[in-house]
């Protein structure tokens, strides 16, 4: 009686353990689409890629590059200063 009894705990131990440790198949999908390294969008699919894209691999590409923030430096009036692109007051 014992021994049925112990089996049953290292069982429901392992399913625990396999059931915490084990990543979920939508949590390995929802990293897979993920920006190209030159500047283009990927989605994941739904039916099918939307215009402007195409399919490569598991996910649908852009077909442009996104646009990326300006680097250029902003000069702001006396008193303010440059945050996040914009000017505001100096506090």
């Amino acid at each position: 009686m014992m021994q049925d009894r112990d089996g049953m705990v290292r069982i429901i131990a392992a399913l625990l353990a396999a059931f915490i440790l084990l990543p979920a198949p939508e949590a390995l999908a929802a990293s897979a689409c993920r920006p190209t390294r030159d500047g283009k969008d990927r989605i994941e699919p739904v039916g099918g890629c939307p215009s402007g894209y195409t399919m490569r691999g598991a996910c649908c590409e852009s077909l442009r590059t996104m646009s990326q923030p300006s680097t250029v430096v902003k000069t702001c009036p006396a008193g303010m200063v440059s945050a996040l692109g914009t000017c505001v007051a100096r506090k």
